[in-house]
């Protein structure tokens, strides 16, 4: 309960004190009782309106703020240094520079409003919104911990995706290959790499998830690989393999169709129980060329930009190895294969708990079957066919 303790020895003999929703005791003292009695009545009040902030934090600035939420959100253990990568640079590059030097309460919803509008003007929409969520929950954080009485970001409105006219007419290059133009590909890519990229478009696997695989998690008995050791490349943060992806949803096992097993059953060849499926020839950094040497992400796309060169496929949007998982996608789609179904094969929320595909529950009482996943292959497996065939290559 809140109380006033006279103590006629002080210069202010009126100390009010009160229990604050962050279960501490706050005090403050006064020459008159009247206003010792006034501050406190405001004080119960903003607790009942959920608007108390801590009085002695409320003037820190944003830059420090960042500075504490850093220091936790990336102390979990199981943060991706991918997603630490990323999300510094957002912080350091897009979000300090604007709100570094300002006191936290005083960041209003026409503060926030106006970055996110000079943001849109020089930068994406995706890149947009990724900044606008480290912000969001930078200052969640401040709001859970009773430093400003609200989280401004909630109050602004989030920028619509705009739209693009060359979409609206058809006229948008695409990112996904048809099965004769990534036969075209695999013509002009180097014949120690080509089972890497043909792997990557048969199974969808994200190039991290490729390159980290191991032979023990590749059964080609039972026709399918598990997909749980990642290869990372994070700058700063590091590089190496990790044990689990970020995402609970990605470890996953998928289907062989024949022309992948083939390429996996020629990766295996000479591979320990241990050891990297998808390596690199060796040849530099002091390891003898025709040694199994780990490949990194960024070597791994300097060889897909290349091929992409040289198999002038310039009617095409093509990004990086990425471009193999929207084929994927896009090869299982046009055939009628159901998002959902196509979503848990490439790892994504939306093919376990999501209801895209019907109600939530429904999703738990609807698994892959073996005709589902037979059609699966088969598409696969006809693509694949009519990729290696297109330019006289072995199947």
């Amino acid at each position: 309960m809140p109380s006033i303790e006279y103590r006629p020895d002080r210069p202010k003999p009126y100390r009010a004190r009160y229990w604050a929703p962050d279960g501490k005791l706050h005090s403050r003292s006064f020459a008159r009782k009247d206003d010792a009695q006034r501050w406190l009545t405001s004080e119960e009040a903003s607790k009942l309106k959920g608007s108390w902030i801590d009085p002695s934090r409320a003037r820190q600035s944003f830059g420090d703020w960042a500075e504490e939420w850093w220091a936790v959100w990336s102390s979990n253990p199981r943060r991706s240094p991918a997603s630490l990568q990323t999300t510094e640079s957002h912080l350091r590059l897009h979000i300090r520079p604007y709100f570094g030097g300002r006191r936290l309460g005083a960041i209003s919803v026409q503060v926030v409003r106006r970055w996110q509008h000079e943001l849109e003007a020089k930068a994406s929409y995706d890149l947009t919104m990724a900044c606008r969520s480290v912000l969001f929950r930078i200052m969640q954080a401040a709001e859970d911990d009773y430093l400003i009485p609200f989280n401004p970001v909630r109050k602004v409105k989030a920028p619509r995706r705009p739209v693009d006219p060359e979409a609206v007419f058809g006229r948008v290059r695409r990112r996904a290959y048809t099965p004769e133009e990534f036969g075209r590909f695999l013509a002009a890519c180097p014949a120690f790499y080509r089972d890497h990229f043909l792997v990557q478009v048969g199974t969808g696997l994200r190039s991290g998830e490729l390159l980290g695989l191991r032979a023990r998690r590749v059964d080609l008995h039972r026709r399918r690989i598990e997909v749980v050791d990642v290869r990372y490349d994070a700058g700063r943060f590091g590089r190496g393999y990790k044990d689990r992806p970020k995402s609970d949803a990605s470890i996953r096992p998928v289907p062989l169709g024949g022309a992948v097993a083939a390429a996996l059953a020629r990766r295996l060849d000479g591979c320990p129980p241990d050891g990297l499926v998808f390596c690199g020839p060796g040849g530099s950094n002091r390891v003898p060329r025709g040694t199994r040497s780990e490949l990194s992400v960024g070597n791994y796309r300097r060889v897909y930009d290349r091929t992409v060169a040289r198999a002038g496929l310039e009617d095409l949007d093509l990004r990086g190895p990425h471009d193999l998982r929207h084929t994927f996608a896009t090869w299982l789609e046009d055939s009628g294969v159901p998002a959902r179904v196509i979503d848990e094969l490439m790892g994504h929320h939306g093919g376990r708990r999501r209801d895209g595909d019907g109600s939530a529950i429904g999703l738990r009482y609807r698994h892959m079957t073996a005709e589902m996943q037979a059609r699966v292959l088969a598409v696969i497996d006809r693509c694949l066919a009519a990729a290696q065939t297109v330019l006289g290559l072995p199947q």
